[in-house]
């Protein structure tokens, strides 16, 4: 699905360059390169997501060449314990790869749906990702119903988490400084996004305990704040990597398109976790838990604008999906 969604975007790119309206070419309007940052971020990270689950499932593999006789049971339980990643990328990989086609479609505007033209052909083949391998409703509910499985029986230290983090708002902030560098303010608010989806999954089961599994919007609204924290994560992580191997343009490039989907991701998290928080509290309690949300969600927003139009630069010099 990265590798159509690249297919699909570079294909825009290409359009954006040659076609003119008003005199200009229509890569030099600003809303233009804000939907082409939208898809070099969303694909950057999808590719994260994938380099990322890829690789923990190869180094859970890597000792098995080593003994003799491995059993095709003890291949598929170690893959398994990655079901959760596993479903993320499919949930995100296949709403990621829509928003690229349907961006590409409203750049060649109307020769957007004449099929002799490639945005046409994406748009449709994009839709049927969201259903086959199991729907993206049926991932989500996986998502969240495997890790309180995991919880519950003690393989996942989920609710000591929860715990922890209630008692944490229900003191004053200590000061305490942060990280340093390029990423601090998108590790701060990755910290937080973390924080944010333990409140709100610790309010959800102290509301419906055992019977948190039949309330299925809610296992979808905790399974978006778990789906954009692995992918903010990733994102961080990635980025780190790109600096220290990478040139410069191309790390200057990861850390922008970081910076911008850390931006819109953290505004996911927390507006999944109000309309969890919604539902399962009211009156005082509702108000009380609202104050620790916000103050949970509090981060100074990212200029995305400027980085948007940084990264479409980025993107339109190379003519394609370049990092």
């Amino acid at each position: 699905m990265v590798a159509h969604a690249i297919s699909s975007f570079e294909e825009a790119i290409r359009y954006a360059k040659e076609r003119k309206a008003f005199g200009k070419f229509i890569s030099e309007f600003g809303l233009i390169q804000e939907k082409l940052a939208e898809c070099a971020a969303g694909i950057y990270a999808g590719e994260s997501l994938v380099y990322r689950t890829i690789g923990m499932i190869d180094a859970a593999l890597a000792d098995l060449g080593r003994h003799a006789g491995t059993s095709s049971r003890e291949i598929q339980k170690r893959i398994e314990e990655y079901a959760v990643e596993c479903s993320i990328l499919k949930v995100w990989a296949s709403e990621m790869l829509e928003m690229v086609a349907d961006h590409t479609v409203q750049i060649f505007a109307g020769y957007g749906y004449v099929e002799e033209y490639p945005a046409e052909r994406a748009y449709r083949d994009a839709r049927i990702n969201r259903i086959f391998e199991g729907t993206n409703e049926i991932n989500r509910l996986i998502i969240t119903g495997w890790l309180m499985k995991r919880a519950v029986a003690g393989q996942l230290p989920l609710l000591p988490a929860i715990k922890q983090l209630m008692d944490e708002v229900l003191s004053p902030p200590n000061g305490a400084g942060g990280r340093e560098g390029p990423l601090a303010a998108e590790h701060q608010m990755l910290a937080q996004a973390k924080k944010l989806t333990l409140f709100a999954a610790g309010s959800a089961t102290q509301k419906y305990m055992q019977a948190l599994a039949d309330q299925q919007e809610v296992m979808g609204a905790l399974a978006d704040c778990i789906i954009e924290v692995y992918a903010m994560e990733s994102c961080i992580l990635r980025a780190e990597k790109l600096a220290a191997n990478k040139g410069e343009s191309a790390a200057q490039a990861a850390l922008a398109m970081t910076q911008f989907y850390a931006s819109k991701a953290m505004q996911g998290v927390e507006l999944s976790s109000r309309k969890v928080i919604a539902t399962v509290a009211e009156g005082d309690l509702l108000r009380t838990q609202m104050a620790i949300l916000r103050r949970l969600a509090k981060h100074e927003p990212a200029d995305t604008i400027a980085l948007g139009r940084q990264i479409a630069r980025h993107v339109l010099a190379a003519g394609r999906y370049s990092l």
